[in-house]
């Protein structure tokens, strides 16, 4: 549960970083409800209005949960454009051992046999569009009404531009999906030919990266007084849920909690396969021992 109220507490920088959030959300209530041993996990929503139907099958088998209600309404939501609405029809696959997912949605198929007159009238009030399906105008009680106005995810593109710069090549990041196909593989591990180290007043940090070029792929391990960050190249990074580090000649690796590598985009096993002198293998030992080695609550050290 902790995970998920963190989610909710955290503040998006976009409608993308949120609505893949929700689907890793999904994900964890799908594997609660889940009892040991399954193999794969699928989800599909179905909803017009506020008519919505939600199935979970564990390896095939519908089963139980709960929860899920209120992370798909949210996905809707933030899915929702203007000239063409939000999607009807959402499913999602969970992998055994895996933070990923497969899926798809759709945005113009009936997903009923039967849609019921309110559920029309209040879809398109919700979420108008600009053409509508011929089986959702058909479910309407009377015309089509006037769409009330939304404001679905407006303040994400607010909030990106003011942080931005006012080029106007700068674009949001487009809001989740509503037909297509949808992916996520999370990183399971790099391998490292270049390290470097840096001191700077009270931070300490180290890098670990495909190659010298800076665009190259970079993990970080940094200290600043009692504190650590843990970063990717191109992520934000956690501060938490780090389980431990483990160094030996040929890799090292990260344990981490389901929320820590969410916010890495990785497996919660994390592998920086190090094709590096065995002198630098010392120096990156001594390192990391001098990055942590203040932390307070410091990940567990393995191999040093």
């Amino acid at each position: 549960m902790a995970a998920r109220r963190s989610r909710k507490n955290k503040h998006w920088r976009t409608r993308h970083d949120e609505g893949h959030a929700l689907r890793l959300e999904i994900g964890d209530l799908a594997r609660d409800a889940a009892e040991p041993g399954w193999t794969r996990l699928e989800v599909r929503r179905t909803q017009v209005g506020s008519y919505a139907r939600t199935t979970l099958t564990r390896d095939g088998r519908e089963i139980a949960a709960e929860g899920l209600d209120e992370p798909f309404q949210r996905l809707r939501e933030l899915s929702y454009q203007a000239d063409s609405g939000t999607w009807f029809t959402c499913e999602l696959a969970f992998p055994v051992g895996s933070r990923g997912y497969t899926g798809r949605v759709d945005s113009s198929a009936p997903p009923f046999e039967d849609v019921p007159a309110p559920a029309a009238l209040a879809e398109l009030t919700a979420f108008p569009r600009t053409e509508s399906p011929g089986w959702l105008l058909a479910a309407l009680p009377t015309a089509a009404p006037i769409g009330m106005p939304t404001t679905y995810g407006e303040h994400y593109d607010r909030r990106y531009n003011s942080w931005g710069d006012d080029r106007s090549d700068r674009r949001p990041p487009p809001p989740p999906p509503i037909h297509g196909d949808v992916a996520y593989v999370p990183a399971a591990a790099m391998t490292c030919r270049d390290f470097g180290r840096r001191d700077e007043r009270r931070q300490r940090v180290l890098f670990l990266a495909e190659s010298a070029d800076d665009e190259s792929e970079h993990l970080y391990v940094m200290g600043y007084e009692e504190v650590y960050l843990v970063a990717r190249h191109g992520t934000h990074g956690t501060s938490e849920g780090v389980r431990s580090i483990t160094l030996d000649e040929s890799a090292l690796r990260l344990e981490l909690t389901p929320e820590a590598a969410d916010a890495l985009g990785t497996e919660t096993t994390f592998e920086a396969r190090l094709e590096l002198p065995p002198e630098t293998i010392g120096e990156l030992r001594t390192a990391l021992g001098f990055v942590l080695g203040p932390v307070a609550q410091a990940p567990e050290r393995i191999g040093f």
